[in-house]
Order: structure tokens, then sequence, then C-alpha cells
């Protein structure tokens, strides 16, 4: 699941690292991918599903941006990663097949870059290690993985690796450092309103409106790259700034919203958005023959439109409710990217590819 532009146009690298992640989500490679593609330019080369399922995105000897200061070194050398599944609070094990496939994977960096089969014993250290092992591999220090996944890295994947590759005994490594507490604690709960979820995991365009909300009242210091679809910590490190200019204290004040505090924010409680697919197939059979800027079912076709904007098929000023010719257009690219031909790829939407729309960009879609 090759990860462009960043696998084209990132700078070459030397591996002698494999640092591996949880990504404190229950996602599949394939969600791995999307939240890289469409949400952040912190990606890893691998992620690993629960079910040992492993993609690969970016070639690993071209930098990918996980490991901060060891993702590319002045000297060229530079650190392979891999994110794997987990709960919100990276605190669960890894999976057998988990450890399984991160045992092959460690054997095949050994036998195709020579990766040293020992922990690294400096953060530059050639060899294998996971996150929170040094502080420069992290902005600030991190939890990732928890204290369950550093015993098996210790007592099953890295023996694992070396028994395979036909090594000696691992080396007692150093005591690992603590990660740093995070002071004060980040709220890491999910609440749900107006049928919508809100908190650390949540995902969706309801999402990106608070954070686009937040910024706009003057609370957006927490962000580094600006607000998205998925909610994160900085997210609610925000929020709680807002709670707080609300006089809210405690644990009202915790960054996860209530109802009260959203209607402040936004002026109103965002609800689902649902998109009929009689109705969008009826204005893709009416608007492009119709007078210029006929509207059949403005409303869904405006939520179908951004969709293909957010996919980057559509150009925004299109985005007019009106189901025109390159509305048209644009979905038909978004078919023959799901894999359609011929005639299946017209562009008029069909329940399958209607509803693979709807799951990436935050609606739900009827008949």
């Amino acid at each position: 699941m090759e990860l462009q532009p960043e696998s084209d146009g990132q700078p070459a690298i030397v591996p002698t690292q494999l640092i591996m992640h949880s990504i404190a989500a229950p996602w599949t490679p394939q969600r791995i991918f999307e939240y890289w593609r469409d949400s952040t330019n912190l990606e890893s080369h691998f992620g690993l599903g629960y079910d040992g399922a492993i993609a690969q995105y970016i070639g690993t000897q071209t930098r990918a941006d996980a490991n901060m200061y060891a993702n590319r070194r002045p000297d060229g050398t530079g650190a392979v990663s891999v994110e794997s599944a987990s709960n919100l609070q990276h605190t669960d094990p890894w999976t057998p097949e988990q450890v399984e496939a991160l045992i092959r994977l460690g054997v095949w960096m050994h036998q195709q870059h020579g990766i040293p089969l020992r922990v690294c014993r400096t953060w530059d250290d050639p060899g294998y290690g996971y996150h929170r092992l040094f502080p420069q591999w992290s902005d600030g220090g991190t939890a990732c993985p928890g204290d369950a996944r550093v015993r098996q890295f210790l007592e099953e994947v890295l023996p694992g690796i070396v028994a395979r590759a036909g090594g000696g005994p691992v080396p007692t490594p150093r005591t690992p450092t603590p990660p740093p507490a995070p002071e004060p604690a980040v709220a890491r709960y999910q609440v749900t309103i107006g049928g919508l979820v809100y908190g650390y995991g949540a995902h969706g365009p309801h999402v990106r409106e608070v954070g686009e909300a937040l910024v706009a009242h003057g609370h957006g210091s927490h962000y580094r790259s600006g607000p998205d679809e998925d909610w994160r910590d900085p997210d609610t490190l925000n929020y709680a700034d807002y709670q707080r200019s609300l006089g809210y204290t405690g644990t009202d004040a915790d960054g996860v919203p209530g109802e009260a505090s959203l209607r402040s924010l936004l002026g109103h409680v965002p609800a689902p958005r649902v998109v009929s697919l009689a109705h969008v197939r009826a204005a893709a059979r009416t608007d492009p023959g119709a007078e210029q800027g006929h509207r059949t079912y403005g409303d869904e076709v405006r939520i179908v439109e951004q969709a293909l904007v957010d996919e980057g098929l559509l150009d925004p000023v299109w985005v007019d409710g009106s189901l025109g010719t390159r509305t048209i257009e644009a979905y038909a690219g978004f078919q023959r990217r799901l894999g359609y031909e011929g005639a299946q790829a017209d562009g008029i939407p069909g329940q399958r590819s209607l509803t693979e729309l709807g799951d990436r960009h935050g609606f739900t879609v009827t008949d």
C-alpha cells in the first residue's frame, strides 16, 4: 500500500534500526494506511493488524517520520518503523499473530539490511528497539508501547528474531527507562453526543469541525499541523483550554466535550450525516442535463461532493449541491480507485461504492 507523495518524495536512508510502535487504535493495516494518507505525516514503514496481517507503506531505504531524530541522521542512516494495532491506551499485549509477524519482519530486516541481532544500546546504535526506549525517538517522551509489549519484546520477539536468524543468546538489555508521565494526564475516553462520538480515537468530519472551531476561538495552540478528522491528544488539550475559558474546572475541564460546551463552541450539536442512494442516483441522472446549477437533492449531494474533494478527485469550487458532469467524472475516478472498470465506473453511485465513500468520510448510506 504505497504511501504517496512520501514514498517518492522523502530522502533515502541506510536502515540500521527496526523500532516497534503501538498506534493506540484497534486498526487494520488498511485503516492505518488511510490514516496516514488522509490525516497526518507521521507515518511508519509498516502497519500490523491484530491478526498478523502486515502492510508496507514506504520502502525501507526511504525515510519515514515516526521516530523523530532517528528518522534520518546526518550520516544518512535511519530507522525503519512498524506500527501495530492496540487498544486506545496501548496497554494490551501483542497477539500471538502479531508476535509471529514481528519476528518474521525482524529476521527479514537482518537478512536484507544487516540489522545486528541486539537491542539498540544508544539512540543511534544499530539494532532493534521499541519506541519509548530512548527519548530521541519521540517528541518529549512516549508511553508507546505499553509495559506488556515491552516485556514481550524482551522475552519473545527479540529472542525469536535471534533464534530464527541463527544468532547467539540475546544480551541482557539495559533497564528500560520508564516513560515520562504526562502532567497533567490527558483524558482518553469517549462520549457520544447526538449520535456522534467525541474524545480520543473518534473519527469523522465532526471532529474536524470541532478542531476548526477551537482554532477560530483562539484555542489551537496544541496543534502542530492543524485539526483533521482524527481526535488525538492535541484536540483534547485544546478543548480543555476552551472549557476553562468557559469557567469549567476539574474533571469538567478535562478536554472531553459535554453537550453544553459543544453547543457553545459550534452553536449547534452536529448530527450524523445521512445520504440516500436513491436520491444521489436521481441527482446524477437529472442534474447534468438540467439548467446550470440545478439541485435535485442539494444537501445530500454536497456531502458526496465534499467527500470527493477529500479524496482529491474534485475541486472544492464544485461543492455546490448540483451533481453535474464534473462530479460525475470525479465519482467515476473514485469507482476506478476501487477497482471498477467499464460500465461499472460510469460515475453513477452504486450501493457498494457509495457505502465505501461514506465509511471513509463519515456519512451513512440508506437505500
